[in-house]
């Protein structure tokens, strides 16, 4: 795991004292490309290959993950080891509601797209997220408080969280998640060849390192997701806080 950076404090005093009329600042050229919080339409409905490694409290793993993302707000991941054997599977339908598959374990549960679910070995962020993390977006959209100028910016999320990151030709390039002025998510996008992005959430003690390996437009729209026969339904466990 990673050490907390000590860039995000620094750059969230700089912001705030660049803005410190309180009004929000965007520059002109973002009104017509999509907002560094958004999926370009041009990016979907794609599936994507992912090689991923993972290190947590359970120790390391690497593995391959799908995403097929007919919208920015529904889609369908797919984990598999190494070896191709199916490990997991997340599916966000168009009314919201989200279907974890532990092919493991054989169980599956119901849950809101908005939750987080501890379950998800990429992040303690809403279900929702998880495409625009893959895909090097921040993964909220401001609520309140918006500061913008040039390459950096800084907002306030619905929960009233701070979120501070810097851009490069209007592209997230890191951000970082606050409470109490101290990073406890951050992001980062690394190497000059395929997407690739490190990704640290110090709640979780998770680190998750991924490479988009393939990307090619989705071959037909998303089917509804169902259990498999024998599967048992178990509670979906949310992310407290």
């Amino acid at each position: 795991m990673t050490s907390t950076p000590r860039v995000p404090a620094l750059l969230l005093a700089l912001l705030l004292a660049g803005c410190a009329s309180g009004s929000s600042i965007v520059p002109r050229r973002a009104a017509a490309a999509a907002q560094p919080w958004e999926i370009a339409p041009s990016a979907y409905p794609s599936q994507r290959l992912y090689r991923v490694q993972y290190q947590g409290p359970e120790g390391r793993a690497s593995f391959k993950l799908t995403l097929y993302l007919e919208r920015p707000a529904q889609f369908r991941m797919q984990a598999a080891d190494v070896l191709g054997r199916r490990l997991w599977a997340l599916q966000v339908d168009a009314q919201d509601r989200a279907l974890w598959l532990d092919h493991r374990q054989r169980t599956y549960c119901w849950a809101d797209s908005a939750s987080g679910l501890t379950l998800v070995p990429l992040s303690r962020l809403p279900l929702i997220s998880l495409p625009r993390l893959l895909l090097g977006r921040l993964p909220v959209a401001p609520a309140a408080d918006l500061r913008w100028r040039e390459d950096r910016l800084s907002f306030l999320d619905r929960r009233g969280r701070t979120w501070v990151g810097t851009l490069a030709a209007g592209q997230p390039q890191r951000w970082s998640l606050l409470e109490a002025e101290e990073p406890i998510a951050w992001w980062q996008r690394v190497g000059r060849g395929r997407p690739a992005a490190v990704f640290s959430d110090r709640r979780g003690q998770q680190q998750v390192r991924w490479e988009e390996v393939v990307s090619e437009p989705l071959a037909s729209p998303l089917a509804p997701e169902a259990a498999p026969p024998g599967y048992r339904q178990d509670a979906c466990p949310q992310v407290a806080g």
